[in-house]
């Protein structure tokens, strides 16, 4: 029997509401096996993009285990209806999971574990990727996709102005500043009060980590030195008008990157598929380079989005669960499948491939290498089983800082939430 253990130090955290002790099984009815030892039907939720001709490709190959994807809801919705399913008796044997959702659903103690596989993904993942999904030493998803930051930006009009990306973000102030200065009202960049996750990652570039997991407790410290030099950072930026403030998404923002009145974005690897849905004539106009260093000449990065793949623990069919996932996520075949329907893998073999340029920038042979480097100095991050509280918490106190200056407020009271929210 394989080996599967939940992370009771952890259960103790209250998630959604929900009590989920004492769940009944996962079978949700169309999962397990005829009596009379025919194929084993594991349910999968995920959201994944094309998974589904994967998962297909896996069915033809594998009569005795077949595996039916269905996607119940999207966005933040999604946890909220596994938790309920697992609740009530009727939670999948698998369901994706974003990295910032692992702590939430391991805290809730309905995750088994992946031990039995873990020389398969030592071997197919970096230690900063797997780390992504360790909890007290103990893996517990396998990861499928990453976003590795980058700096996507408008190569004709930087061509125009007689600009080059920034190396350092003393560079990238400079080079703000010269922005300005020239014709055509442009921004180097958007400042948006709603991209809560960029600013976590930029202050772990800086050296920050917001949440600890050490001898059954959880520790924040998101009101830390490297986090306020990062928002003093950009609190300058704001204030000496070198960066739009925008909110992400909203009619201005979009207006604004249409007409290339914003010359660039911090993204993840996914970037030129929705820039190519929202801005379909700025085809063969973009470009990438990585993202500034603190320090010239040492590469660390951050991930603006990902997911993995978790087993439940009520799942009656846990190997045959693990067998899947790890085929799916972390065999060489399973990642050259997920290349071929377009996903930055998480696993290192799948961003070695060489693969076309995206349609966005279809003569850029440099885009997916670009992207396989900023992989390479993808820094460790704990997520915290209530990193919601905290987004929501910090999108805003910087909507305050923006509107009225209340910048010193910023880090105590996102400190001060997330840490009554885990009392």
């Amino acid at each position: 029997m394989a080996h599967r253990r939940t992370l009771t130090a952890l259960a103790g955290i209250a998630v959604a509401g929900l009590a989920l002790a004492g769940c009944a099984s996962g079978d949700s009815g169309d999962s397990g096996s005829s009596g009379d030892g025919g194929p084993v039907t594991l349910e999968f939720w995920a959201w994944g993009s094309n998974v589904d001709k994967r998962v297909a490709e896996w069915n033809e190959q594998n009569p005795d285990i077949q595996v039916k994807i269905s996607a119940p809801a999207g966005g933040a919705d999604f946890p909220v209806k596994v938790l309920s399913a697992v609740r009530a008796g009727e939670g999948p044997d698998m369901a994706q999971a974003e990295y910032t959702q692992m702590p939430t659903y391991v805290s809730a103690g309905v995750v088994a574990d992946v031990e039995s596989v873990r020389g398969d993904l030592e071997e197919a993942y970096s230690e900063t990727t797997l780390d992504t999904v360790t909890f007290d030493d103990t893996i517990f998803g396998i990861p499928q996709d990453l976003g590795p930051a980058l700096f996507m930006y408008r190569t004709d009009l930087f061509g125009q102005l007689g600009i080059e990306p920034a190396q350092t973000w003393d560079d990238f102030r400079a080079l703000a500043e010269q922005v300005r200065s020239l014709p055509g009202d442009h921004y180097l960049a958007n400042f948006s009060s709603l991209d809560a996750d960029l600013f976590m990652g930029l202050s772990l570039q800086n050296g920050a980590q917001w949440w600890d997991f050490a001898d059954g407790e959880w520790k924040v410290d998101i009101d830390d030195e490297a986090s306020a030099e990062v928002l003093e950072y950009w609190q300058g930026l704001v204030e000496d008008d070198l960066v739009s403030t925008y909110p992400t998404g909203s009619p201005e923002f979009n207006e604004a990157t249409a007409s290339g009145k914003i010359l660039g974005q911090i993204a993840g690897a996914w970037a030129p598929g929705p820039l190519l849905n929202q801005y379909p004539d700025t085809v063969g106009l973009w470009a990438a380079a990585q993202i500034p260093q603190w320090d010239a000449g040492e590469l660390k990065t951050f991930a603006r989005g990902g997911s993995a793949n978790i087993v439940l623990a009520d799942s009656e069919h846990y190997e045959e669960s693990v067998e899947f996932l790890t085929w799916l996520n972390a065999s060489d075949e399973g990642a050259e499948g997920l290349v071929g329907i377009n996903k930055f893998t998480a696993a290192l073999h799948g961003q070695e491939i060489d693969r076309p340029a995206p349609e966005l920038i279809p003569e850029d042979d440099t885009y997916w290498p670009t992207a396989a480097e900023s992989a390479s100095g993808l820094l460790s991050v704990q997520w915290g089983p209530n990193t919601q509280v905290a987004f929501t918490a910090l999108n805003d106190a910087l909507g305050a800082a923006i509107e009225s200056g209340a910048w010193a407020d910023v880090l105590p009271t996102v400190q001060t939430t997330v840490e009554g929210d885990l009392d």
